[in-house]
């Protein structure tokens, strides 16, 4: 039978003590997703979290088809997705898909084969929605000290272009939160061309992006930042593809490290050795890949083709510094991605020692 009034104020009581939690949960998988879009993959991206604000979890129980969903508290708390929820939007439509591969990655779901991942394109004449709902849990190894009591609480995490994101919002408010009755036709045809638009807007920014990295590209001197590092070293490098993943975290350690420039990074990946820059981190990279793998253990921790191979680079004369930026042990928490590649790179330059 569909939710009683009773049900709904029991509801509304138990959300409230537990608030919270959803706002914990929807800040560390905020937290994540920044990672994901700025270290991990280098895309241009806002991101966005919220808990479900009380009230309009309660108006959401109270709609006649929500009440005819529920029969107990406990269906609403399992059967809402939303009540921690997290948003990409990213500048690019082309990159919705490679953000949702990521989101497989770094988080689980109900299920062993990882989070329920939703596209919910809208399909037709005049209708423009666009965007990948991710049904996601923390990793167990996450769940941990203070988010021990994170265990089963779920987090939306929505996808779409920056674009789609302005026209979801507004077709949301209007059309399905009409405040004073059913819109015109008119307004619907305002709807329509305003998703024509976004569509058109999406193929304009990549266009802008576009020009703007060729721009890049013929810059001297130290590197404003990510994307002007980027521009500039995937060239250099020539991984003109895949040179954008992981180079979020690689930036922040050069830059660390005082290699603000290509030629401080040439100088630091070369030393004396008169072979180019490419062909020196390229010979390195695959000298560690070969032990990574001969070793059967996090063979798939580089990635062929990214700023993992200036990395490898790199670590040839700045070894020592990066690891002891990034010290590891315990109760120092997971190391990062960057500092378990130091680590093995220190053992292969260890390996011949302790063979002899």
């Amino acid at each position: 039978m569909p939710l009683t009034d009773a049900q709904i104020g029991e509801c509304n009581e138990r959300y409230l003590r537990e608030f919270d939690r959803y706002s914990k949960m929807a800040e560390t998988v905020y937290e994540k997703c920044l990672e994901i879009v700025q270290k991990k993959l280098t895309v241009r991206a806002t991101v966005q979290r919220r808990a479900k604000n009380p009230k309009s979890f309660v108006d959401k129980l109270k709609k006649s088809k929500t009440r005819e969903r529920f029969n107990s508290i406990d269906e609403v708390f399992n059967g809402i997705s939303d009540l921690a929820g997290v948003r990409i939007a990213t500048y690019l439509e082309s990159d919705r898909n490679i953000v949702v591969e990521e989101i497989r990655k770094e988080f689980s779901g109900r299920a062993a084969d990882g989070p329920e991942i939703e596209i919910k394109d809208a399909m037709g004449s005049g209708k423009h929605y666009m965007a990948t709902h991710c049904q996601v849990f923390l990793l167990d190894d996450e769940l941990v000290g203070p988010n021990e009591n994170l265990r089963g609480t779920t987090c939306e995490i929505q996808v779409c272009s920056l674009l789609a994101h302005v026209f979801n919002e507004v077709e949301h408010d209007l059309q399905y939160k009409p405040l004073n009755g059913e819109l015109s036709d008119q307004e619907k045809e305002f709807i329509d061309q305003l998703g024509l638009l976004t569509k058109a807007g999406d193929i304009t920014i990549k266009r802008l992006l576009h020009e703007a990295e060729s721009r890049l590209q013929g810059r001297i001197g130290a590197f404003a930042d990510v994307y002007d590092f980027i521009a500039r070293m995937r060239i250099e490098m020539g991984l003109a593809d895949g040179f954008a993943a992981n180079a979020g975290q690689l930036f922040d350690e050069l830059m660390h490290l005082g290699l603000n420039t290509p030629e401080a990074i040439s100088q630091a990946v070369r030393q004396d050795d008169p072979q180019p820059l490419p062909a020196i981190a390229q010979a390195e990279y695959a000298q560690l890949k070969a032990f990574m793998v001969a070793d059967e253990r996090q063979a798939d921790l580089l990635e062929d083709g990214s700023s993992d191979v200036l990395l490898v680079g790199v670590l040839r004369s700045r070894l020592q510094q990066v690891l002891e930026y990034h010290p590891m042990g315990r109760g120092i928490g997971r190391p990062s991605r960057l500092a378990q590649i130091a680590t093995w790179y220190r053992r292969m330059q260890d390996a011949p020692l302790r063979e002899n």
